[in-house]
């Protein structure tokens, strides 16, 4: 298991031992409510919650996202740093996510 995706299960199972649910989102296209998928905990955020603890300095932090981002682009990664997956046409047209 790779640590975002720790990351990721650690904070489901915080939010599910305090009883605390995904919030309510609207679809755009049909304006049905559900429950929104809780996002992963990304590269990103692991290092800027580095910084919030202050494991990082400013300076650290600075030089750790430029060279994660670089990285990222180099070797195409997604936000949690495994193999991007070919975009799809987001136009809108012909895709029914939700409805």
């Amino acid at each position: 298991m790779d640590f975002c995706q720790v990351l990721t299960e650690k904070r489901k199972g915080i939010r599910e031992s305090r009883g605390i649910e995904p919030p309510l989102t609207r679809c755009p296209r049909c304006g049905a409510v559900s429950r929104s998928d809780v996002s992963g905990v990304s590269i990103r955020s692991a290092l800027f919650a580095l910084k919030k603890i202050g494991a990082v300095t400013e300076a650290e932090h600075e030089a750790l996202d430029k060279s994660w981002s670089k990285f990222k682009t180099r070797n195409r990664l997604d936000a949690y740093g495994r193999k991007a997956e070919p975009t799809q046409n987001t136009d809108g047209e012909g895709s029914d996510s939700c409805c």
